[in-house]
């Protein structure tokens, strides 16, 4: 059968990522959850909330081939956990490829793989729907930076691939609003990438945090100008934790963020990758008409 343009790059996206899209679940318990192959010495990412105190765990393969896996690392902060099936059988796994996720573009087409509902392997279409959304979990984490799309995420899907039709992982799929339509979330390859480099090499995650609350603006062209400001996006402070760094730093709410150690952001999550292991931030803001530099310490953000 020859397929029109749009349902061959769907196809071949489906094609390319399928093969790296595992089953994932706890030996002896009927829950299941997905995972994406990582590299080949075995390792699989997922969900941290797929394998939450599980010490045993088994992993599926399109093929068929079930193998036993354990825990290799979990940050339950981001919902993110890696895994490691039995080495003799890294060899079979294909690692996928993971792109870009800075690069995405609202209503650039995605596709979701996983096991929603224990029907396994399956494939929905989608869009980009927004970028940088926030949302709470169900234990109080809070998620940031996240991927909306409209691709139809249901239980089962949670730790599979969010991918482009080029075929290259693009978020890993962590929530989905119950009782909507069309509203799941991932976790962008970016912060996934960071993460899960830490936690293989034998490191616990790092969260920095200020103690804001904040969502992305766009500066005037004029302001920006200026002011010589280094973009004409940044991070508008709506909330402050009291007692938090950004108070004790001297931050206020209604503060506009421009830059964390020389570095421009215009996002939330985009603080949190400018703050990346530092002890401390220089943190450049707008207030009313000035520009001013606060120090602040970083904290390691409260765990649930």
């Amino acid at each position: 059968m020859t397929l029109d343009p749009f349902s061959e790059a769907v196809a071949h996206a489906a094609e390319t990522v399928g093969p790296s899209v595992a089953w994932v679940g706890r030996a002896g318990d009927s829950g299941v959850g997905s995972g994406v192959v990582w590299d080949s010495h075995g390792h699989v990412v997922t969900n941290a909330h797929v394998v939450a105190d599980a010490r045993a765990l088994e992993v599926a393969l399109p093929s068929g081939q079930r193998f036993a896996a354990r825990p290799v690392g979990v940050d339950p902060l981001l919902d993110l956990a890696v895994v490691r099936v039995q080495s003799t059988v890294a060899s079979e796994l294909r690692p996928a490829k993971f792109g870009d996720s800075d690069a995405l573009r609202v209503g650039q087409g995605v596709i979701a793989l996983g096991n929603p509902l224990g029907f396994s392997w399956t494939v929905t279409l989608g869009v980009v729907s927004a970028l940088e959304r926030s949302l709470v979990e169900p234990n109080g984490a809070l998620l940031d930076g996240l991927i909306q799309t409209d691709a139809a995420i249901n239980p089962g899907n949670s730790g599979g691939p969010l991918a482009t039709l080029s075929g290259e992982v693009v978020g890993i799929t962590t929530a989905m609003i119950m009782g909507g339509q069309g509203l799941g979330f991932a976790i962008p390859a970016s912060a996934v990438k960071q993460q899960i480099a830490e936690m293989l090499a034998g490191r616990r995650p790092r969260h920095p945090w200020l103690g804001i609350v904040g969502q992305a603006e766009v500066v005037p062209p004029a302001v920006a100008r200026a002011l010589e400001l280094p973009a004409d996006r940044g991070v508008l402070v709506t909330d402050i934790v009291p007692d938090g760094p950004a108070e004790r730093g001297g931050l206020r709410p209604m503060d506009f963020i421009v830059s964390v150690n020389g570095r421009a952001v215009s996002t939330p999550s985009g603080i949190r990758r400018a703050l990346g292991s530092a002890d401390a931030a220089d943190v450049d803001v707008l207030r009313g008409a000035k520009r001013l530099t606060r120090r602040i310490r970083v904290a390691e953000r409260p765990r649930v």
